[in-house]
């Protein structure tokens, strides 16, 4: 790719309206700079700084800015989160502020810069489900005023599924939308308290959010009390697959077995103070830090969905979860205990995931014996919202094996 080629995606980038508001809303300077080994870098400049000073300048060569907007970009390069983390190729100059400033920018700009976009995107997979789902309150026994937000749907041994960290349970709406899922299973999933419709407990001040690992396992045993069920099946995404571990290792007479999305092994430096700082927009940035983990694959209806859902968790919500799944959770303290002849174990992660990579999850499974994992092409650290109906083959199998399990239990 040639400065030419460079300046005519961004031009075309340029049509696209939401690029417009997030360059009118930038409050840093940003430019592109392309390197070369036999030439001078020649820049191309996004927009102008308000201030001196706050500038960031994204450096790579041709062959890395290629790939980077190529409308197929290889595993590392789909986003600038990832080209950050796993090309050697792309450096940032900048301070980390002004970074977070600008990363609404920049990931929204190099999916424009990629494909102007779909004059008649697909309807959202999620608004299929609306008129499925039940919702009521619930208060969780032995919490002192503490209610979760519980959706349900369909009719079958029970399914939970547990959320992402800082979203909710409308991340399941794409799988609550598929009606194989809801003649086969009842479909449960809750928004963790503070998350979502959930309030806040009892003495929690607000924006002082930090989730701990085992005031997590309470609430979801006290949520299967509340809903009067002594043992389901359990799914979860990425904070919800490392909680589900624990939940094995030490609760196994409450699960039938498990498939878990995206299952980190230890996935430290996920965190970051900018997601709630009083100098960045913490949900526009909680939107572009998970952005950085779709799929360049995935529906643009399923990505929106998904960054949507992380603009509008409260402020320390998003960051304090991660203080238990970047900080605290180790794969390592839970897999010995983990017996899939009770409990069988699915493990399936997408390719373009660098929270949660396919060799993390593989870690995973090789350390608990009996477990299954699938590695899935053309999927982010989202699958289930990203495209669920691209999902669904990966899940038949561990769920007719699982469904079969709940079945002879309760007719034995």
């Amino acid at each position: 790719m040639n400065q030419q080629q460079l300046q005519a995606a961004f031009d075309r980038a340029l049509r696209v309206s939401a690029v417009q508001a997030d360059l009118a809303n930038c409050p840093v300077g940003v430019s592109f700079v392309l390197t070369s080994d036999n030439a001078a870098p020649q820049t191309l400049r996004i927009c102008t700084a308000r201030d001196a000073g706050t500038e960031v300048a994204c450096w790579a060569d041709a062959a890395v800015w290629g790939e980077a907007l190529g409308p197929q970009p290889a595993v590392g390069y789909q986003s600038f989160g990832a080209l950050r983390r796993q090309v050697p190729g792309f450096r940032i100059q900048g301070q980390e502020l002004h970074w977070a400033q600008a990363l609404p920018l920049l990931e929204r700009l190099l999916q424009a810069m990629r494909s102007p976009g779909d004059a008649s995107p697909a309807k959202p997979r999620y608004f299929d489900a609306l008129a499925h789902v039940r919702g009521q309150y619930l208060p969780l026994r032995d919490e002192a005023e503490t209610w979760v937000y519980s959706e349900t749907c369909g009719n079958g041994p029970p399914l939970l599924m547990l959320h992402t960290a800082g979203a909710d349970a409308r991340q399941w709406h794409g799988l609550m939308a598929q009606d194989e899922l809801r003649q086969a299973w009842q479909l449960l999933a809750f928004d963790v308290p503070g998350h979502g419709r959930s309030p806040l407990p009892e003495g929690l001040a607000n924006w002082t959010w930090q989730l701990d690992q085992d005031q997590y396992i309470n609430w979801v045993l006290r949520y299967l009390d509340a809903m009067q069920l002594d043992k389901v099946t359990l799914m979860g995404c990425s904070m919800g697959s490392a909680i589900s571990l624990p939940l094995l290792a030490r609760h196994a007479d409450r699960f039938v077995g498990a498939v878990l999305l995206e299952a980190p092994f230890h996935s430290p430096g996920r965190r970051s103070p900018y997601l709630n700082h009083a100098q960045v927009h913490g949900g526009r940035l909680s939107a572009a830090w998970v952005g950085a983990l779709l799929s360049p694959n995935s529906p643009a209806s399923g990505r929106d969905h998904a960054t949507w859902i992380y603009s509008q968790s409260a402020p320390s919500v998003y960051d304090g979860d991660l203080a238990f799944y970047s900080d605290q959770f180790d794969a390592r303290h839970h897999t010995a205990d983990i017996d899939t002849q009770r409990t069988p174990l699915y493990l399936l992660t997408g390719n373009y995931d660098y929270s949660a990579t396919p060799a993390d999850t593989r870690r995973v499974a090789e350390a608990i014996p009996g477990a299954v994992f699938q590695e899935m092409p053309g999927f982010g650290h989202f699958p289930m919202v990203e495209n669920p109906d691209g999902l669904m083959p990966f899940l038949r199998a561990p769920l007719a094996a699982l469904h079969a399990r709940a079945t002879q239990g309760a007719s034995s």
